[in-house]
C-alpha cells in the first residue's frame, strides 16, 4: 500500500466531511456552542448527583454491615445460652436413659445366661 495516496485520500475525506458538516449544520456555531455548554453542565450536575448517591449507598452498606455483625454476635451469644440451658435440662433425662440402658444390658445378659443354662 502506498502511503501518499492514502494520506491524500484521508485528508480530502476529512476536509470534505468538515465542509459538509458546516453546510448542513442545523444551527449556527454560537447556538451549537451554547447547547454544548448547556448539555455539559447538565451532564456535570447528573454526575455530581450520581456521586452523592454512590457515597450514600456506600455509607448505608457500611452501616448495614456493622448492624449485621452486631446482630450476629447477639444471636450467637443467645444460642450459646440456650444450648447451655438445654444441656442442663437434658442431663437428668440423659442419665435416666443411660441407667435404663445399663439395666437392659443386665437383663439381656441374665436372659442369655438362663437360655444357655436351659440348653445344657
Amino acid at each position: 500500500m502506498k502511503v501518499k495516496p492514502f494520506l491524500y485520500g484521508f485528508i480530502t475525506g476529512g476536509v470534505t466531511a468538515g465542509i459538509s458538516i458546516l453546510l448542513t449544520a442545523p444551527n449556527s456555531g454560537k447556538v451549537t456552542r451554547g447547547k454544548i455548554k448547556k448539555n455539559t453542565q447538565i451532564l456535570l450536575n447528573q454526575l455530581e448527583v450520581l456521586k452523592e448517591n454512590l457515597l450514600e449507598l456506600k455509607s448505608s452498606a457500611l452501616n448495614a454491615t456493622k448492624e449485621g455483625r452486631a446482630q450476629i454476635s447477639t444471636l450467637l451469644t443467645e444460642v450459646k445460652i440456650v444450648l447451655g440451658q438445654w444441656e442442663k435440662d437434658v442431663q437428668p433425662q440423659q442419665l435416666k436413659i443411660q441407667k435404663e440402658i445399663i439395666e437392659m444390658k443386665t437383663t439381656i445378659q441374665e436372659l442369655e445366661e438362663e437360655i444357655s443354662d436351659y440348653n445344657k
